[in-house]
């Protein structure tokens, strides 16, 4: 050790084991220490694999580094962290019950018509389309964000439960789920873990929504259709642009010939929400989960501009309001807001190759709104 100390003793030993401390000083009233990786041979890996320890390390002590690089020169700055409080989860409770009530009243309200009642399931009660309906939106959704949370636990990163966020009904009982973390991922390898993970989670609950929901879906004839707007004028046939996957399964699982209509049961359009859910959050803007992955792979100066392109993909894909709200957002956040604890090292190469499944499901589950 050296013959002087400017943080907690048990942090700086952490340190001088873990890294070579050249000099130490304050800045802006934090410890910051110059230091050298402990294998000059391969020091971008070497760095990486210190930094983790030292975070792992540190946090029970109640601190936070962070890594920067000038020149060939890393900096590590110490920042104390925020006392753990006990999680009080009533908000979550009251959240979800209020979101569960809400998409169920809107499951309610779209399964209460007589072609669903009358014709295709006389024999189902109203009330179980609408469970039907909620259960289905609230793995989507719920399930997603548990995805996040595994990521965060497996980390050793407080994040809260899930918040639900409730809608009015007709707009589909919600508009979904967050979780809030306590502090930035340690690199870009956990900053990549957790945005991909809400997605690909929520999107493999999605493809088993569709697929009951297709089963429990109708291929009728265009003939009887016309009649049924004959019949039942209170009724509103709306055709609605399905995204890739969702036409690969109607095509195995609902077949239509060429006069024949796919009639959604709810919980296939419960599977349509889950794609464009989907799509929204893989889009590489702002703090969206997209957002995440093309912070993690290209960097801060790179990820505004590519957030930029992604909010131009919104208004191309017809969410004009969602592009305007990131947009709002992203210029009300400070750059560093979305970084990882350690944004020196580079993104491993086993990620670099899940960025193909990324842009895979963008493909599957564009939703094109201007189409509607």
């Amino acid at each position: 050790m050296s013959g002087y100390i400017i943080a907690d003793p048990a942090a700086e030993d952490s340190l001088e084991r873990l890294f070579n401390v050249q000099e130490r000083y304050f800045y802006l009233d934090q410890p910051t220490f110059v230091v050298a990786p402990l294998d000059p041979a391969n020091p971008e890996q070497s760095v990486k694999r210190s930094f983790q320890q030292l975070v792992d390390e540190l946090r029970p002590l109640g601190y936070l580094p962070r890594l920067s690089k000038d020149l060939n020169r890393y900096r590590i700055s110490l920042m104390r962290m925020q006392p753990a409080r006990k999680p009080n989860q009533r908000t979550n409770v009251y959240l979800f019950a209020i979101t569960t009530a809400t998409i169920f009243i809107d499951g309610y309200l779209r399964s209460n018509n007589p072609i669903l009642l009358r014709v295709l399931m006389p024999d189902t009660p109203v009330y179980l389309h609408a469970l039907y309906f909620t259960l289905a939106i609230l793995s989507v959704f719920g399930l997603h964000e548990l995805g996040h949370k595994a990521v965060t636990s497996l980390r050793g990163i407080e994040a809260s439960m899930p918040y639900f966020i409730p809608a009015p009904p007709g707009m589909g009982g919600t508009f979904g789920a967050v979780i809030t973390q306590k502090e930035p991922p340690a690199n870009r390898d956990a900053l990549f873990d957790l945005g991909l993970s809400g997605p690909i989670t929520g999107f493999l609950v999605t493809i088993i929504v569709a697929i009951i929901g297709l089963k429990l879906s109708f291929v009728v004839p265009q003939a009887e259709v016309n009649s049924w707007m004959a019949m039942f004028p209170e009724v509103g046939f709306q055709s609605i642009p399905f995204p890739l996957f969702l036409n690969w399964l109607s095509s195995v699982f609902r077949p239509e010939a060429g006069d024949m209509v796919l009639i959604l049961h709810p919980v296939g359009f419960a599977a349509w929400v889950g794609s464009l859910v989907t799509f929204i959050n893989l889009i590489p803007a702002w703090q969206l989960d997209g957002g995440h992955i093309s912070r993690a792979l290209l960097g801060r100066s790179r990820h505004r501009i590519i957030s930029v392109a992604g909010i131009l993909l919104m208004v191309l894909s017809g969410f004009y309001i969602m592009a305007i709200m990131v947009a709002l957002f992203m210029m009300r956040t400070s750059k560093e807001a979305d970084g990882p604890l350690d944004d020196v090292s580079p993104l491993s190469l086993s990620r670099k190759l899940l960025v193909l499944v990324y842009l895979g499901m963008i493909a599957l589950t564009l939703v094109p709104l201007f189409l509607i």
